[in-house]
């Protein structure tokens, strides 16, 4: 167990935790989630690392794909990269971007081809695969909508793409272990071999997307976990550009805390919120800090940084501002579009519904803990107490 990010590691800590893991005290729930966690993402990560394989014999061409002026959307989760990715990726003339489906099932070139034809028969056919898929969709995906309305043929982070390859932050779920809060400091932490790994592996992965999707598109990425990369993404894509989005940390923190509590109830019956809690902490005091180093260090050419507030009140014209800042034009169809958005935005309500006293969170610490970002970004101060239970 040299590598503390192995599969055999994980596998083995699943089972036999040690004092560090959010799921130390094991449980048979657990037990029976894993024993049928693993079967699956092995089979799928097996399947799709022979996919990404044969792509080099069947595809070479896709290493030769260049990858021009990557945007990035990354910053503070819980605080409207969501919303943002969406309503850009609306912008189909300018931008690709990765789906859920493609992430998961498909992110080599064979896989992809694979389906696109499949889907393309299925539309011959009158769409009775489609349709099935999408009720199976909703069965299995809907209860998550109040936290993060996604489907199959959604916009996605693309960074699920990297989870055969243990990059993925998300796999902190199912594994509970502490070796994988370093992909959370990644710029900070990990070494330059281990960080040139990584990002050559999205670069492939970037280089595939595009060369089934158009070589001429500008590949547009959301992935807040990319926060603690910006620095290793920038070594790896010079000309790149990121958008960060922020949110008070008093509401960001407990929202952020709240929407993983479901995810980690189902992998274990015995919940740890300390565990959780303090861990998200920090995770997100170190996001803050990036964010002000970067906003520093980098021109207004490489970085803008938007708030949420001003996002989910006015997205037309926040849209607009970061067109103009980086000289991009905004085509008539486009613009209606985000017009029908606007009007969208303004009636939204989001489900995620939580109490942060109830996390054991106090409105005073965060104030303390955050006080520089708060400070730096102009972010609004500690909320009224009767304010501290939220829907977001």
């Amino acid at each position: 167990m040299t590598n503390p990010l192995s599969f055999w590691h994980l596998f083995w800590r699943s089972f036999f935790p040690d004092r560090h893991s959010a799921y130390q005290q094991l449980s048979l729930q657990r037990v029976a989630i894993m024993l049928l966690f693993w079967p699956t993402f092995l089979t799928i990560t097996l399947l799709n690392r022979l996919c990404l394989w044969l792509d080099t014999l069947l595809f070479p061409g896709f290493s030769n794909v260049e990858v021009y002026q990557p945007v990035f959307v990354v910053g503070i989760p819980r605080s409207g990269t969501t919303f943002l990715h969406r309503l850009l990726a609306g912008d189909n003339e300018r931008f690709t971007t990765t789906a859920l489906w493609e992430l998961i099932f498909a992110p080599s070139i064979l896989q992809r081809r694979f389906w696109l034809a499949f889907a393309h028969l299925d539309g011959k056919l009158g769409r009775p695969c489609s349709r099935l898929l999408h009720f199976l969709e909703r069965r299995a995906l809907g209860g998550l909508d109040g936290i993060h309305k996604t489907g199959l043929l959604d916009p996605e982070e693309d960074y699920l793409a990297l989870a055969p390859h243990l990059g993925c932050f998300l796999l902190i779920l199912p594994f509970g272990d502490a070796a994988l809060w370093r992909l959370a400091y990644l710029d900070r932490d990990a070494d330059q071999k281990q960080r040139q790994r990584l990002t050559g592996l999205y670069r492939q992965l970037i280089q595939r997307h595009l060369y089934v999707h158009g070589r001429n598109k500008t590949f547009l990425s959301k992935n807040p976990s990319f926060t603690p990369w910006m620095e290793s993404l920038k070594e790896e894509f010079p000309d790149s550009r990121f958008i960060a989005c922020i949110r008070s940390p008093h509401q960001a923190l407990p929202s952020q805390i709240s929407s993983i509590l479901p995810g980690a109830k189902i992998f274990s019956g015995k919940l740890d919120l300390n565990w959780w809690r303090d861990g998200l902490t920090s995770m997100l005091q170190h996001y803050y800090e990036v964010l002000m180093q970067r906003h520093q260090q980098w021109s207004e050419k490489e970085i803008q940084i938007i708030k949420m507030k001003q996002l989910a009140s006015a997205p037309m014209a926040s849209i607009g501002e970061l067109y103009k800042n980086f000289g991009w034009h905004m085509d008539g169809q486009y613009q209606h579009w985000l017009e029908n958005e606007d009007d969208k935005a303004r009636s939204y309500r989001s489900g995620h519904q939580y109490t942060a006293n109830k996390l054991g969170i106090n409105a005073a610490e965060i104030g303390e803990k955050f006080h520089p970002a708060i400070d730096y970004f102009q972010l609004a101060g500690r909320p009224h107490q009767n304010s501290f239970s939220r829907t977001d």
